[in-house]
């Protein structure tokens, strides 16, 4: 597979994990005192597609990833988010195993307290290789401890275009 076709199928993931949390956030009314300040973990399950499959109509899931995130987010404005954050997994492959760590710097917009968009990007490896990171996601509070996640990273070595994409869901667990 290309990696526009990786890429496209990225951007249609995204779409799918934020159609679930808009219908999360639906059922959540504004002014909720949730907000997104401060520190937070997850886990995270997804895949990640690298673009190697010889079949255009199906992509090639290299990996399953299985992993979790640490983080602190912090207001700039009343809507401005920004964050840091480091992630590891496991990619969980048919033939092998690898591991991935990121550290991502994130800013988002959150139109409300229990809502909120925002991009990524940031430097780490995959396995044993350097890789820069960045994309995008929308997370959406369920309770005030809690919120639900969906996520979008190009991956790529230093010096090449991206070759892979990361896509996951996961649960929040927000320490306020």
């Amino acid at each position: 597979m290309k990696t526009s076709h990786s890429l496209m199928l990225g951007i249609a993931s995204a779409f799918i994990f934020g159609s679930g949390a808009a219908v999360a956030q639906s059922n959540i009314a504004y002014g909720s005192g949730y907000g997104f300040e401060g520190f937070y973990a997850g886990v995270l399950l997804g895949g990640t597609f690298d673009g190697t499959s010889a079949y255009l109509t199906a992509p090639d899931v290299s990996a399953i990833n299985l992993g979790l995130a640490v983080g602190v987010n912090f207001y700039l404005t009343e809507s401005i988010v920004g964050g840091l954050e480091v992630q590891g997994g496991a990619n969980i492959g048919a033939t092998a195993t690898t591991f991935d760590a990121l550290g991502l710097a994130r800013l988002g917009f959150a139109p409300g307290d229990d809502f909120m968009v925002y991009g990524v990007a940031g430097l780490g490896t995959v396995g044993a290789t350097g890789v820069y990171a960045f994309g995008g996601g929308v997370e959406a509070a369920v309770t005030q401890s809690v919120a639900v996640r969906g996520e979008i990273l190009g991956l790529g070595q230093w010096g090449a275009t991206p070759n892979a994409v990361k896509a996951t869901a996961g649960v929040i667990w927000r320490m306020q």
